[in-house]
């Protein structure tokens, strides 16, 4: 009989504002005041005093998030900016359109997560969610326990005592005392299993790990999170999301179903608002009361869900593939496993949507301002401390959209990245000019075509095709060797760039490449990712972001542009 995988979810607390006080632009009510913009948990480590302070995070004039403290005193995630600010004069608003500074926090938290999880198994799903496969070390340490009984105690003896938890193979001293009689943490519908064997006490030392790994990250680091723990990732997201902040939750299997049938089927992982309202009408659509039953009087709980309809209507309604998995979904089935995040991303990107550019001095300026990010990006994401490249990039892409393409058309031209992107002996504005003038400029100009006017909301650049550099390349020119990567006035042909990854389905809801929502093939668009930066996508705008961000988003756009 096979055993379950022991899966971990963490997120990390507020963690959108717990990361923004090194962010300029930072203002209490209408005012400047560059004396508040270290209200955060980052720096709250190094100033107890700001614990006090309450803030929020604006995107595009919406409160996207705010700290527990704002939430105490009524500050609401979605009021629009000027709405909190005449409600809360006092309250700090920092702008969250700059992500640098998530992102950094972000990879420091994952690498030192990924330290204490055996082979690695950690992977990222934006900026403040990780998952962790902790099953080997599990089946390492319920091995040590078996040989425990092997030794001649018993049972009893061993589940009333202590027993140590190793974190570590080669160093016996490293780990924690835990019981085994009893789970760290709340436990999701508040029901114990009546046996602690099997697969169910392979879920009590995951929440202890999940316990010892959470406490690792505060005392350390200093920064709280929440956790989930289960057989999978969607059971495991999902337990760690009903008790927060600063708290962990233990899913055993037996009672995932119960657990799963009270919740909205929009709140399951990976099912979005497009895929919710296609499932909806398909089984409204056959209801003897439908003429009677509005849109937000219809029942979607899961329970509900799962006795009106049946795989053959997910299936008919989505698809094969995103009709199957997302009924498996249903019943708390996720065979998707953890996937390891790489040291080195396979893009990286930067873009912005806008109300309106029509100039060609307006793509400029704006181009060179992603220029400028998409740089120091490249820089911090492919260099170690050292100074020596991780990575090295061989391409770069620019992608856009026109106002009368629509919003499911992308176009994108790609080029060979001139080796002066890496040059050491000129300055970073140099080299901004140098790609807008001679690259990114010239490159617009072939998206476009001969056209005499144009409306532009959407601008991305991107450099991919990045490969994992020699050990200590610190020189660029000897990665490239003979490939022509140069940096006079003269480009390489450009070409229309062909997909690098299978196309991904964008319903304003989390992507995974190669999971269709079943509509199509003219419906569906060509996804550039942000790799490291968000994991969910406008559906209006097509603009990436991260999951907490993607309701304040749409709501500026049911206020109008």
């Amino acid at each position: 009989m096979s055993k379950s995988p022991v899966i971990i979810a963490l997120d990390w607390d507020a963690f959108y504002c717990s990361v923004s006080s090194s962010i300029p632009h930072v203002y209490c009510g209408c005012h400047t005041n560059t004396n508040t913009n270290r209200a955060a948990q980052v720096e709250e480590h190094f100033n107890p005093e700001l614990k006090k302070i309450a803030f929020a995070v604006k995107q595009k004039g919406i409160i996207c998030t705010c700290n527990y403290v704002a939430r105490a005193r009524g500050v609401k995630k979605l009021q629009m900016l000027v709405d909190a600010v005449k409600q809360f004069p006092d309250l700090v608003i920092v702008n969250g359109e700059d992500l640098s500074r998530y992102r950094d926090a972000s990879k420091e938290l994952w690498y030192f997560t990924r330290d204490m999880v055996w082979g690695g198994k950690v992977e990222r799903l934006g900026f403040d969610e990780l998952f962790l496969d902790v099953t080997e070390m599990i089946d390492y340490n319920i091995a040590l326990l078996d040989s425990s009984h092997a030794s001649g105690e018993s049972r009893c003896q061993v589940d009333s005592a202590p027993f140590f938890f190793r974190m570590s193979k080669e160093d016996e001293s490293v780990g924690f005392s835990c019981p085994l009689s009893s789970v760290a943490g709340n436990v999701a519908t508040g029901c114990l299993p009546e046996d602690f064997g099997g697969d169910n006490l392979r879920l009590v030392l995951g929440s202890h790990v999940c316990h010892y790994i959470r406490s690792q990250i505060l005392d350390i680091k200093g920064y709280t999170s929440s956790g989930g723990v289960s057989i999978n990732k969607t059971l495991a997201k999902m337990a760690g999301a009903t008790h927060k902040p600063n708290q962990q939750t233990v899913l055993f299997p037996e009672f995932a179903q119960d657990f799963l049938d009270s919740f909205d089927i929009g709140r399951i992982p990976w099912i979005g608002h497009r895929s919710k309202s296609i499932i909806l009408d398909a089984i409204y659509k056959g209801s003897a009361d439908v003429n009677d039953t509005t849109k937000e009087e219809r029942d979607s709980t899961v329970f509900t869900v799962r006795h009106l309809a049946n795989k053959h209507l997910f299936v008919h309604s989505l698809g094969q593939s995103s009709g199957e998995k997302l009924w498996d979904l249903l019943h708390g089935i996720d065979p998707s496993g953890v996937q390891p995040t790489s040291d080195i991303p396979t893009q990286i990107s930067i873009e912005d949507t806008f109300k309106s550019l029509t100039s060609l001095i307006e793509v400029h300026n704006v181009l060179s301002r992603l220029s400028h990010s998409l740089l120091e990006r490249v820089q911090v994401d492919l260099m170690d401390l050292n100074g020596d490249w991780l990575g090295h990039p061989r391409t770069m892409r620019l992608t856009t959209r026109t106002r009368s393409s629509g919003y499911g058309t992308r176009i994108s031209r790609s080029d060979s990245l001139p080796s002066i992107v890496f040059s050491s002996s000129h300055s970073r504005d140099y080299i901004v000019d140098y790609l807008v003038d001679k690259c990114w400029m010239p490159l617009f100009s072939k998206l476009i075509g001969d056209v005499k006017t144009f409306d532009i909301v959407l601008l991305n650049v991107a450099v991919v095709n990045i490969e994992k550099a020699p050990a200590k390349s610190s020189d660029i020119t000897a990665f490239f060797g003979k490939k022509k990567h140069n940096h006079n006035d003269q480009l390489q042909d450009v070409h229309i760039e062909k997909p690098e990854h299978k196309k991904a389905k964008v319903v304003g809801e989390y992507v995974r490449p190669g999971f269709s929502d079943g509509l199509t093939e003219e419906e569906e668009e060509d996804v550039i990712s942000d790799d490291d930066s968000s994991d969910e996508v406008c559906v209006v705008c097509g603009q990436r972001m991260m999951s907490f961000a993607l309701e304040a988003h749409m709501r500026f756009h049911d206020f109008g542009e």
